[in-house]
């Protein structure tokens, strides 16, 4: 293993348990958990605790290349699912697994305690305190052939799913152990990778191997989930999508050996496209969803009328093989120095990268219309960091159970969510002893195991 770059990155833990290939992993919003899934049709599902280090603010001190976290084995689930799970995802609550399957299932696990599921009051934030057992409802059937992924979206409320079938089905979370399917979605015309939700739009990215990346959204004035974008530019097939945390760009990888990044341009504000089509917005006469909507007309203005999504750029030659995985998550510089985030990447060539996506030196025009290109830094280069297998998918931990809280408050009734301001801000100050965990992320290989990695600095 070489570790190259301008910041160090050290191996927290290895994982190890998984008989077979390894393909997923997903951190726990609510709380310290990071679950795992495999060929072997297992989920394992691992916590940590902090160490003394964890708490300290001096990234120069010899301790902080100590590890911040202590992993151990909490739970293995020996799932129903007749072969392969090829990924899971933690709810943006904790309380509830995702999984998809080879067997062209999606699995639902949720936590519950003695007194039956989950009313995710226990644990000190967030919906799941981790100590509960995992018990599984009724899988959500449909697919006709092997499922790729299944993701939450923000808010939790929706499930995405994809499959080799070509199709991408939402569904509602109308219960704490029921779901309605909204929508089965037929644009790709090959098999469908991945996916992934926008941070606070109800926008899903799919990639596929047709070599595209397709939006989707529902209609804002009469619910209809629909394909309101693709995105070209990809010369093989696509495997992995993510969101930048402003939500305003989104990286994509490829069997083309590229990383590409979208922005979402402007194309103009409510009132200069109502002026342009010479009437006034329609309006829902109640708020929420399927509400009835007025009956005087007006123009519709929805994501696809407001926005543009457009190639910015790449970044080439950071792989040799195939890369499988991409993630984007907060971290690193500060929003206010014009941090963007960072990037994880990594692939066939048992390569990772970590990049600090920046806003570019000279600042954009605040009546722009068109994002420019972000800056990237490559903070670290692991060379053969699984050995010589291939490593399947990389994560960030999101370890944030403040914010957890809140989505949860919000699903059980709490105040509506109008200010989209609010909801990129919200969650309240973190425990210190989880300062260091977003500086975490995951990598799952071919020989079985999950290793943890953090970032120093």
């Amino acid at each position: 293993m070489d570790l190259k770059g301008t910041k160090k990155v050290i191996l927290e833990a290895e994982l190890k348990g998984h008989s077979e290939r390894a393909w997923h992993s997903s951190w726990s919003p609510a709380s310290p958990l990071i679950a795992s899934c495999s060929t072997d049709k297992s989920i394992r599902i691992y916590s940590f605790t902090p160490t003394n280090s964890a708490s300290s603010s001096d990234s120069n001190h010899k301790d902080d290349e100590e590890p911040a976290y202590r992993f151990s084995l909490k739970s293995t689930i020996p799932t129903s699912h007749g072969r392969t799970v090829r990924s899971l995802s933690f709810s943006p609550t904790g309380t509830t697994l995702a999984t998809a399957s080879f067997d062209a299932t999606v699995g639902i696990w949720q936590q519950v305690d003695e007194a039956g599921l989950d009313d995710g009051e226990e644990g000190g934030g967030g919906g799941g305190g981790g100590d509960g057992d995992w018990e599984a409802i009724d899988p959500l059937e449909g697919h006709e052939s092997e499922c790729k992924s299944a993701e939450w979206s923000a808010d939790g409320r929706l499930l995405a799913s994809c499959s080799r079938d070509k199709s991408v089905w939402v569904w509602e979370a109308v219960g704490p152990a029921e779901f309605e399917c909204l929508a089965v979605l037929m644009n790709h015309t090959q098999d469908v990778k991945s996916l992934t939700w926008h941070p606070y739009d109800e926008l899903l990215a799919s990639a596929s191997y047709d070599d595209t990346i397709k939006l989707f959204a529902s209609d804002p004035y009469d619910d209809e989930w629909s394909c309101i974008a693709t995105l070209n530019g990809h010369t093989s097939t696509v495997w992995s999508v993510s969101f930048s945390p402003c939500g305003q760009y989104l990286a994509s990888v490829s069997d083309d050996l590229t990383i590409k990044i979208w922005g979402r341009d402007t194309l103009g504000t409510a009132q200069q496209l109502l002026d342009e089509a010479g009437g006034v917005q329609a309006q829902r006469s109640e708020g929420g969803r399927m509400g009835p909507w007025s009956g005087g007309g007006g123009v519709r203005i929805g994501m696809k009328e407001k926005w543009e999504w457009t190639l910015k750029g790449e970044l080439a030659g950071m792989h040799g093989r195939t890369i499988y995985s991409v993630d984007w998550k907060e971290g690193g510089v500060e929003k206010k120095d014009g941090g963007l985030g960072r990037i994880v990447t990594c692939g066939g060539d048992g390569v990772i990268n970590v990049f600090q996506m920046s806003q570019p030196t000279s600042p954009t025009p605040t009546d722009a219309t068109s994002l420019p290109m972000p800056m990237h830094d490559l903070l670290a280069r692991i060379t053969d960091s699984h050995g010589v297998s291939d490593v399947n998918h990389v994560a960030w931990c999101g370890l944030s159970p403040s914010k957890a809280a809140e989505t949860l408050r919000r699903l059980e009734g709490g105040d509506d969510d109008d200010d989209e301001d609010e909801a990129k801000e919200e969650g309240g100050e973190e425990d210190p002893r989880w300062r260091k965990a977003k500086d975490l992320f995951a990598s799952a290989g071919d020989d079985g195991v999950v290793k943890v990695w953090r970032v120093l600095g």
